[in-house]
């Protein structure tokens, strides 16, 4: 519903601006009509176009309205005060004074007792109209009428023929006639509506960041000098239209005026572009003091300052001891095959795609050694999920300088949870993880041996090039659908693991099963596993409490996400298979982005696969399961967990994910926006050490965004109002579909500097990124082009 809102207000925002306009035209032009009769009748005309108006206005504001009802007033306030109010106040001036006036000049137009006035004796004016076929022009009667079609024998009589046409003559609007269609009242409230209802159309489609006093301010003394302007200009107009002896100006003349105002709207507007555009380049440096101390969202809380001021860069792992694992990831550029066949011009750890998995044990130190031997965007390894001390986060340009060719990484950290995570590079992540920068990380319980078959299945999108060595195809989706600049291009070939086809594994009956699903892309990915009932066993690596066995669900994993499923494999084959993938479908590539109203690349079953099955089973392989998705809202067994619906917490945030027309860094685009701001200008959520935090999610844009915050987990409280009454279900990757709100909970356990995105890698380097900074962490690496740090 929050969905269809928001695209209702962005379409009747604009609607409501060209009705109003041609209202506006109508009033103005109205006491320049040469009849009294067509005076009439563009008044009523103009009174039906001028209610259809007033209606749509009131549709307007009653959407604006019920956004805000729909989503809570943090996700609509900006639409209320910046249209619904201006926009009633207004049509409220237009029903009291133009409706009435209109009525007026119908009533004046209206001849006594007919709908065609007749013409009066001083302001008859007598013509002759040719009516009909054959010669002659026509002849003037005796009453005010002509008589059309005949000729005039020697001595003025009319010649015989047939009988001749009588056309009235109908009367010129009188100079009283036109001060009454010139009434101020008439036609200014129309004309403030249309400037209303455009600067309300803008501020929707590009609504200002908080706070929203001081623009609030400026658009109602904005309104209120054109409404001055106008009423001013309007009179001086009515006493030109009343002057005895007015004349239409000439075609020349008339054409004037448009053409100036044409011009200075085009002067304006390419001005403004100008402008935007200039204001839209992001810095070649944004570092310590212009970047790490911007502006802060306390969330309610206290103000920055009250801590002590310490260098992220000192948040480290273990340096001194020795490591208990220890590993040596190489980046490199290369042209790889996949197992099936497929070539991609890819930039690999190890040579291989995806990069190694790595897996480790809880409570290790694990040290890893990046090396980059020849990528030159540059390199950094973020352990997606895991929650590292700060400065083993890996993020260019906020927790390290990006590796460049020939240099080198030492990162080392405790895993504190067992699980499924991933790791890849956050140097140009929206380039170089479409190319094959990043791979799966699995930490294991202490003590714990895998029972059967523990597997990892890698899900990515390869950008594969065509015959000629060339990529070609659609372009991966999610980026700014006014950029060009949606990823990597490339016919996208969607594999498990480094193959496109169907990979067969041989699993003795009853064997127990264990697969960790990996979406090591921007969109969500739909599977369906075949074969057997399963259950869902942990989320982003966080295991769910007595999970249940399910059959026939299809299960739907965020951009980034991960999900654990185990089974007991049966004597018949199990299969999984992907059957919605809107990273390799083409989908996410427009405004509709991933989700393409709900179908999510649906509608195909991709070819990658992966067959279970007991050696020598001649059974039939299982169709993909149709039934509903799985819900983690409701699944599993609710148990003990740190915030619940009585909790108060110490810092409270709202997030608006939204869209905006504009410019980002120098592009025209549809930018994804976070409380209406993107990236430098997003508010910092500023956390102390300790704080229990609540922060929703409101998805009023056109596109899924899978949030992601480092550093930390977060425990879902709600889905659209809806509460949690499961396992409690924590993630580090929510995906946010449009429409839906969510109310999520952490403990700032972790102090540092912290990137908080979308992951849709795509979004977040078009500008949808924040940071959750805790109270005294700075950090002394710089971003920016001249920088050489560029995380997104």
């Amino acid at each position: 519903m929050v969905e269809n809102l928001f695209e209702q207000n962005l379409l009747w925002a604009v609607l409501t601006a060209v009705l109003w306009g041609f209202a506006a035209r109508g009033a103005r032009c109205l006491a320049a009509r040469r009849t009294a009769r067509s005076l009439r009748r563009r008044a009523r005309l103009g009174l039906v176009l001028l209610s259809v108006a007033l209606l749509v206005l009131l549709l307007r504001v009653g959407l604006a309205l019920a956004l805000a009802g729909a989503a809570g007033w943090p996700a609509a306030d900006d639409f209320v005060l910046f249209a619904a109010v201006p926009l009633t106040a207004a049509g409220a001036g237009a029903a009291a004074l133009a409706v009435p006036a209109y009525l007026r000049l119908i009533r004046r137009t209206a001849p006594p007792g007919a709908d065609t006035p007749a013409p009066a004796p001083a302001e008859a004016a007598v013509s002759a109209v040719p009516v009909g076929a054959g010669g002659g022009g026509g002849a003037v009667g005796s009453g005010g009428s002509v008589r059309a079609g005949g000729s005039l024998a020697p001595g003025g009589v009319p010649a015989a023929g047939p009988p001749a046409a009588v056309v009235p003559v109908l009367p010129p609007v009188s100079a009283e006639m036109r001060r009454v269609a010139a009434d101020p009242r008439l036609v200014v409230p129309v004309r403030v509506c249309f400037a209303t209802s455009v600067v309300a159309a803008a501020l929707t489609l590009h609504p200002p960041a908080p706070s929203y006093t001081g623009p609030f301010l400026l658009e109602l003394a904005l309104l209120a000098v054109v409404a001055g302007a106008l009423v001013l200009f309007q009179q001086r107009r009515r006493t030109d239209l009343a002057a005895p002896g007015w004349t239409p100006p000439s075609l020349a003349r008339r054409l004037v005026r448009p053409t100036a105002l044409l011009t200075a709207v085009a002067l304006l507007s390419t001005g403004g572009c100008t402008l935007m555009w200039q204001e839209s380049r992001l810095p070649a440096e944004v570092g310590h003091a212009a970047h790490h101390r911007h502006a802060h969202d306390t969330g309610g809380g206290p103000a920055a300052g009250a801590a002590p001021v310490r260098d992220l860069s000192g948040l480290t792992g273990p340096r001194s001891e020795r490591p208990d694992r220890r590993f040596t990831l190489t980046a490199t550029r290369r042209t790889l095959r996949l197992a099936s066949g497929e070539q991609v011009a890819a930039l690999a750890f190890n040579g291989s795609l995806p990069g190694p998995e790595l897996r480790v044990t809880r409570g290790e130190l694990v040290e890893v050694v990046l090396v980059n031997r020849d990528v030159r965007e540059g390199v950094t390894v973020h352990w997606h999920g895991v929650d590292v001390p700060n400065a083993e986060d890996g993020v260019a340009g906020v927790t390290q300088d990006a590796v460049k060719p020939g240099g080198r990484h030492v990162y080392r950290f405790r895993p504190p949870r067992a699980g499924t995570y991933w790791y890849h590079s956050h140097q140009q992540s929206s380039a170089v993880v479409t190319r094959g920068l990043f791979g799966a990380l699995v930490v294991e319980e202490p003590g714990a041996r895998p029972e059967g078959l523990d597997r990892t299945v890698v899900a990515h999108a390869w950008p594969v090039l065509g015959g000629k060595g060339e990529a070609g195809g659609p372009h991966r989706g999610g980026g700014g659908a006014l950029s060009g600049q949606n990823g990597a291009g490339g016919l996208l070939r969607t594999a498990l693991g480094d193959d496109t086809r169907t990979r067969r594994v041989p699993v003795p009956a009853g064997t127990p099963v264990r697969l960790r699903l990996v979406n090591a892309d921007n969109c969500p990915r739909t599977y369906s596993l075949a074969g057997t009932p399963f259950r869902v066993a942990a989320i982003d690596g966080n295991e769910v409490n007595a999970p249940t066995d399910l059959t026939g669900r299809r299960l739907r994993v965020a951009g980034g996400g991960r999900m654990d499923v185990t089974f007991r494999q049966p004597a018949g084959p199990v299969h999984l298979t992907i059957v919605g993938d809107a990273n390799a479908s083409g989908g996410g590539r427009g405004f509709e982005g991933c989700g393409e109203d709900g179908a999510y690349g649906t509608g195909r079953t991709e070819t990658a696969s992966l067959l279970l099955a007991p050696a020598g089973t001649t059974a039939k392989t299982p169709r993909p399961v149709t039934g509903p998705l799985f819900d983690p809202l409701d699944y599993g067994t609710p148990t003990t967990a740190p915030f619940g619906p009585g909790s108060r917490y110490d810092r409270d945030f709202h997030l608006v994910l939204g869209n905006s027309v504009g410019f980002f860094d120098g592009r025209p685009m549809m930018m994804w926006t976070i409380n209406n701001a993107v990236y430098p200008d997003v508010p910092a959520l500023l956390v102390k050490e300790g704080d229990s935090v609540r922060t929703s999610f409101v998805n009023r844009s056109l596109d899924d965004h899978p949030m992601h915050l480092h550093g930390h987990r977060m425990l879902v409280l709600s889905r659209d109002g809806v509460p949690a009454t499961g396992s409690p279900w924590w993630t580090d990757t929510l995906n946010v579909a449009p429409g839906e709100r969510y109310e999520v909970a952490f403990r700032a356990d972790n102090p540092g500097l912290w990137m908080d995105h979308c992951h849709n890698l795509d979004h977040a380097r078009d500008g949808m990124v924040l940071h959750l900074a805790y109270d005294g962490v700075t950090s002394p690496y710089e971003a920016g082009r001249s920088s050489g740090n560029l995380p997104e």
